[in-house]
């Protein structure tokens, strides 16, 4: 058996196992986007640190050469 939980629209209560269930779709998904978005700017991120430490090592290829 499930109830609604007082003041907080979207959550309910399961009697059984005293689990607060969140039955508002919409803010789960937003959630679960917001998660996807955060993953991929941390991709990018690393993924730019990454070619700017190839550029780093390859300037530093050149440098030696030239000495």
């Amino acid at each position: 058996m499930k109830v609604n939980i007082e003041n907080r629209p979207g959550l309910q209560r399961d009697m059984n196992s005293g689990a607060v269930i969140n039955t508002d779709n919409t803010a789960y998904q937003k959630a679960l986007n917001a998660k996807l978005a955060a993953e991929k700017k941390e991709e990018e991120l690393q993924s730019i640190k990454n070619d700017v430490q190839e550029l780093k090592d390859l300037m530093n290829q050149i440098i030696k050469r030239l000495n």
